[in-house]
């Protein structure tokens, strides 16, 4: 017997355009009464099953690709600094989070110090703003470099902080006097020591 496919409303198709991206295939294809086969069969047609950069968004992931820095600094941007961000499902059983080009440029607008422009390809990322290549051009005349670089500790180093730590200065002092943070001085602390 043959399986006959039933013509799609222009209500459906608009719930579908609506619900691509926000809601799994199976949610949508239980609320149409259809397949999920037939729903992806239709996002296809219709040239939405990207959903992601249909909407114009982009992953964590593809974000940090982006601006060339690890994932695991955007997701810091996300949770300490407040970018916002869209979680999203577009997948039958995938959630993605989604951030917005439009909101990362404002984002990136009150957080300069944080974002290295010099290192984002042009037009990459749209709509982008005016203000985005006066960055740019700003960090390549001053050699700006916003990213931090790991220090090797050495052996002198160490000695000396251990010296420092013993003669009871908080890590806060150690770590001026030996032009790294507090934090990082603790970490290695307990590192020599334990």
């Amino acid at each position: 017997m043959e399986k006959v496919s039933l013509a799609w409303s222009a209500e459906e198709v608009e719930y579908l355009k609506d619900c691509a991206g926000n809601t799994k295939i199976s949610t949508i294809a239980n609320n149409l009464g259809r397949s999920s086969e037939g729903v992806t069969i239709k996002m296809k047609r219709l040239n939405i099953n990207h959903t992601k950069k249909q909407m114009g968004m982009v992953t964590i992931h593809e974000l940090a690709a982006i601006l060339g820095v690890d994932r695991k600094t955007v997701e810091g941007w996300v949770i300490r600094h407040r970018l916002p961000c869209k979680m999203r499902v577009t997948k039958e059983k995938r959630t993605f989070y989604l951030i917005d080009a439009e909101e990362f440029w404002k984002w990136a607008e009150n957080h300069k110090d944080k974002v290295q422009f010099s290192d984002i390809e042009t037009h990459v990322l749209n709509p982008e703003p005016g203000w985005v290549n006066q960055e740019r051009r700003k960090e390549r005349e001053q050699s700006l470099s916003k990213k931090r670089k790991y220090q090797m500790w050495t052996t002198k180093e160490d000695e000396q902080l251990i010296r420092l730590r013993e003669s009871g200065l908080t890590y806060r002092k150690i770590g001026e006097a030996m032009n790294r943070s507090a934090i990082s001085v603790e970490r290695r602390y307990k590192r020599v020591k334990g």
